[in-house]
Parts: C-alpha cells; structure tokens; sequence
C-alpha cells in the first residue's frame, strides 16, 4: 500500500532548483535511503515530505490527500520527522524530552498519562537509553542527544519515519544497532532515512533515491547501488565488493 507520494515535485531554494519533477512512491513495509552529495537537497527533501517546507511545484500526499489538505494533529499521527541537528533551549530530562512524542495523543488534555510514560520508557529501552531517563538532554553526548530524538519518534509512534541521517555522531556498535533496528520497524512502517554512507544504504535498505544536480535514481537498493549510478551522482569512480552476502563500494 502507497503511504506516501510526490507527483512532479520541484523543490527549490531561491532561483536554484535543486530537485526537479520526482515522481516517487513509498509503501509500506520499505526502507528507503536518500544518498547524494553535499548541497544536492536531502534535508530540503526531508522537510518538503515532512510538510515543513512547501514545494516549489508538484506534491506530496499521504494516503491519496494532499499534506495542505490533512490537518496538524492528524499529520502528527501519520508521518513523524527526526531532524538532522537536535537544539535543546533549556534543561530537561531525557524522559520528558521522549514524551514530547506524545503531544499528538492528549489533545485536550494536559498531563502524561500512565499509557504516555509507558510508552515513553519503552522507547528509552529500545534505543538503550532507559538508564538515562532522568538526565538532562544538556549533558548527552551527540550520539545519546540522536537516540533520545529517536526515542521520541518511536513514542509518536507514525506510520511514516522520515529521518534526516540518523546514524550522525554514533559510533559504530550504536549505528549497527540503530539501523538493525530501523530495519524492523521497516517491516510494518514506510522508513525514509537521509545518509552519507552509501554502504550501510546497501546493508539496511531496500530501496534507494540516489540525486545528483541533474536527475535522479529510484528503485530497489540492489538495482540502484551499482557503479555506475553512483559515478554519475558522486562524480567519482566507484567499485563494488562482493562477500559473505554483503555489498560494499569503495570510492576511486
């Protein structure tokens, strides 16, 4: 099933283009990764699918409704955005923070309930964060700060995960684990995560939307990863090693 959709989506910054025309469908049960170079739009793309920026033509919609035409609280409830940078204001416990990812259940109503917390905390213990749920957010490392923003996504719990290079700041036993972990919720979920590294894309995804300046690639991760795509978006040689049932690239 088709959760989430662009028709001939433009999105632009100023007078520069920075995707034209994408078509593109997201079902659920799918793990999309969008890779491209620096500058080529993946953030912008995040927030456009997000509803947070508005495209410059075209557009997007869930369920066959326009994101315009669906209001705030019911898109809260449909599709959640874990952003690339967290800003924290001011002290606040780590557990408060996950519970922000309640907001779209208790309108109406001002207290966390028991069900809230509940699934507050599970979602601490999911990303192994669980003992640090009375810290304040201002003295997490990086890495914790993006698990708690993890964390707090999965408390939304949306059918739609956009999640803007999620693995930023972890080291690797963390990453590994943050991606095995998207990687299931992939199966019942549509996933679209932004990242660097083109080999964790082909570890964990199953499909992939690769941009350059000029156009761009769409389809499963082992149709779409090869050399020669990845020459024309990157603008650099690429080789693929093959082993133990993995895929990896390495540049040059």
């Amino acid at each position: 099933m088709t959760l989430l959709r662009t028709d001939k989506l433009r999105i632009a910054v100023g007078q520069r283009t920075l995707i034209a025309a994408l078509d593109w469908e997201i079902r659920s049960g799918e793990f999309w990764c969008v890779l491209g170079r620096n500058g080529v739009g993946k953030t912008t793309l995040m927030r456009t699918l997000a509803g947070l920026l508005p495209p410059a033509a075209g557009t997007v919609s869930i369920d066959g409704a326009a994101l315009a035409a669906i209001t705030p609280a019911a898109l809260a409830r449909r599709r959640g955005l874990m952003p690339q940078q967290q800003v924290d204001a001011f002290s606040i416990s780590v557990l408060q923070t996950v519970l922000i990812g309640r907001t779209p259940y208790r309108v109406g109503r001002g207290w966390d309930s028991d069900a809230d917390i509940a699934a507050a905390r599970a979602a601490l213990a999911s990303v192994d964060l669980d003992a640090r749920a009375d810290s304040d957010v201002l003295h997490l490392s990086g890495g914790e700060r993006q698990r708690v923003a993890l964390a707090a996504l999965l408390a939304q719990a949306p059918d739609i995960l956009l999640l803007d290079e999620p693995a930023a700041h972890q080291d690797v036993a963390h990453q590994l684990t943050m991606l095995r972990q998207i990687r299931v919720l992939a199966s019942d979920h549509a996933v679209v995560m932004s990242c660097h590294d083109i080999n964790l894309a082909a570890r964990f995804a199953t499909h992939a939307l690769v941009l350059s300046e000029q156009r761009s690639w769409s389809g499963p991760v082992d149709a779409i990863l090869t050399p020669a795509v990845l020459q024309a978006a990157f603008g650099c040689a690429f080789r693929m090693l093959q082993g133990d049932g993995l895929r990896s690239f390495v540049a040059g």
